[in-house]
């Protein structure tokens, strides 16, 4: 290994990166879902400022922390300003929220004096998929007896929908623990009216299908309301049969209340940024990236999608495929953990504003909303885990791993091999020989040596860009997603550069279209950096690994982890090249702050002379 030819990253920085990110971002976006706070008759306001808080330093620190079985964490102020219409009175003051806990500089959590990591998790991203599912009861017919399409909408928190189409050809809108309802009812409820859908689908009379049973043919054309809708949507849910003109005035707000309730408040329901984002990609929508909600439009133009893609018109999604996937680091996790601590927070503020005739601001407000989400978090979650701490690579790789597993992802025992297997997507950022063993294979899995997490939560790896076959490392590294990869020519990292860093003549192994190949230098268009960007830290470190069986070298990779460390440490007889650099972004060896010349080493204390200074 040469600093020339490439250089690896810090391999703590995706959790350094994390946290930083929900401290300068994901904090203030949550103060800001919550403003303001107002009682019933919006005579008392209550407005944070979450641009300007300030957290106080920490009462101990690391070590201290560790010693007294204490958390490291901060106290939390926001300036907060109480408006009293009444009275015509506003107060302002900063105020406690409660104490968040800090991540070391080794990329870990101490609470209650242990040393806790958040995993990674890695889940479906928020937006719309299409799928199709084969249906065949003879199992020794190989052809398919029905195919069954679906789309569904995946949301960062509410409920999710699923539009399908049954073996009858049924249109149907899904939710779950809620019965299956007509897709004509929906539509109409979210809105739309006739006019809209009859010019809108190629093939409207499809909704009518299942609309003929609840409402005569003749009465719908003539009066095609979405009051109609409303009431037989509120009475399917309710298992209501009979229908008095008493009744119905109650079904229609009961109705609009629960489709505002689950699609259209932004307190309940929310896409993301990221989810709005391939909404409008991928139904062609011009909406704007603050409706995170959602919309008639959406749902209307994902029936058309959906009825395309029956016809063979369009294709369905892989949900394998990392496009498709967003990982979840402990910034949005954490983020998710004070949404729920400032929820509970306002329905306490919310409850005193009936109790107290003459608001004082500190009586309003309390840390124990904040501080017990996050210590249900911290303590109960299975993705908040005590560290692994046998030797520095069990450290790293910990910080480094993986899941599907955890709230929100897939379970061990229903995981098919689809979801465990290797994806052509997974080349440089996932590591296909890293995975334990038994029930949880394929479902932990572990980053590459060279890949990180971009705030949008896509998995991107780097290369070297080729212009007519000439590789241009002074270009620097190009960071490519799973899509922004997909039309491109990918050679391997391993081949033999001329002097001016050209490509080999003749045909090359290269990745196209998810496919191995072989094409001329001139059409490559990126390269690979190392030969160690497919594989993880601790693959990195196990000696002739090209040699190696597959499943010998998912042991040597696991089994490292549990090595003892030495009393007096070592160097390796066999090594790789990256055993120093495990060590030192684990933090368990002395980095000096500056280079220099060692001048004195004892026991205590190592002198350094930089030109600088002298720092010890």
């Amino acid at each position: 290994m040469t600093i020339e030819n490439y250089f690896i990253p810090d391999f703590m920085d995706l959790q350094r990166e994390s946290f930083q990110r929900f401290l300068e971002k994901g904090l203030i976006e949550e103060l800001n879902k919550r403003n303001p706070i107002s009682n019933s008759e919006k005579n008392i306001e209550i407005l944070f400022y979450p641009e300007y808080y300030k957290l106080c330093p920490p009462r101990w620190n690391s070590l201290e922390a560790i010693m007294f079985s204490k958390t490291y964490s901060c106290g939390l102020y926001v300036p907060t300003q109480i408006t009293n219409r009444k009275t015509k009175q506003i107060i302002f003051k900063w105020v406690k929220l409660g104490d968040i806990p800090l991540m070391s500089k080794r990329g870990h959590f101490i609470v209650n004096g242990a040393a806790r990591v958040i995993i990674n998790q890695i889940v479906r991203g928020p937006g719309l998929y299409f799928s199709e599912i084969q249906y065949n009861v003879d199992s020794s017919n190989k052809k398919p007896l029905f195919r069954r399409y679906a789309a569904e909408f995946i949301s960062m928190r509410g409920t999710w929908l699923r539009l399908s189409i049954d073996k009858e050809k049924m249109l149907w809108a899904e939710l779950k623990k809620t019965p299956k309802i007509p897709l004509i009812w929906f539509l109409l409820a979210m809105g739309l009216n006739e006019k809209i859908l009859f010019q809108s689908l190629t093939q409207p009379k499809r909704l009518l299908a299942n609309y003929l049973d609840y409402l005569n043919i003749e009465n719908f054309f003539v009066n095609p309301k979405s009051q109609n809708a409303l009431e037989l949507i509120y009475a399917k849910i309710t298992n209501t049969k009979k229908m008095t003109q008493l009744n119905k005035k109650v079904f229609v707000k009961q109705g609009q209340k629960w489709i505002f309730k689950k699609f259209m408040n932004p307190r309940t329901y929310d896409l993301g940024l990221h989810g709005r984002l391939s909404l409008n990609k991928k139904l062609s929508l011009c909406l704007p990236l603050s409706q995170r909600t959602l919309t008639m439009y959406d749902v209307l133009l994902a029936t058309e999608h959906l009825l395309r893609v029956e016809q063979g018109l369009l294709g369905t999604d892989d949900i394998d495929n990392l496009k498709n996937r967003r990982v979840r680091t402990s910034s949005d996790l954490l983020q998710m953990q004070i949404g729920i601590g400032l929820l509970r927070l306002e329905k306490t503020i919310r409850s005193k504003f009936a109790i107290k005739q003459v608001p004082k601001l500190h009586s309003f407000f309390s840390t124990k909303p904040l501080n017990g989400a996050l210590k249900e978090f911290f303590g109960t979650n299975p993705l908040s885990q005590f560290m692994d701490m046998i030797n520095p690579l069990a450290e790293i790789t910990h910080k480094r791993r993986l899941t599907t597993l955890g709230p929100g992802g897939v379970s061990r025992d229903t995981a098919t091999m689809d979801i465990r297997g290797i994806h052509p997507t997974h080349y440089g950022r996932i590591c296909p020989v890293e995975t334990p063993e038994g029930k949880n294979a394929g479902l932990v899995n572990a980053l590459t040596t060279f890949a990180r997490v971009n705030p949008e939560g896509l998995i991107e790896t780097p290369y070297y860009k080729v212009y007519k076959g000439q590789v241009q490392k002074q270009a620097g590294f190009f960071y490519l997603s799973a899509e922004n990869e997909e039309q491109s020519v990918i050679a391997a990292g391993d081949l033999n550069l001329s002097k001016t860093n050209f490509l080999p003549k003749g045909l090359l192994p290269v990745r196209k279209f998810d496919e191995f190949t072989k094409v001329p230098r001139q059409e490559v268009n990126f390269v690979a950096v190392s030969p160690i960007q497919m594989i993880s830290v601790a693959t990195s470190l196990v000696p002739f690994l090209e040699h190696d069986d597959a499943n010998r070298a998912l042991m040597g990779a696991n089994m490292q982890r549990q090595a003892v460390p030495l009393i007096r440490s070592e160097q390796a007889i066999v090594g790789t090249g990256v055993e120093s650099r495990v060590a030192s972004d684990s933090g368990h060896v002395i980095v000096a702050k500056a280079g220099g010349l060692v001048g004195y080493v004892s026991g205590q204390k190592i002198k350094i002379y930089t030109f600088l200074s002298v720092t010890l």
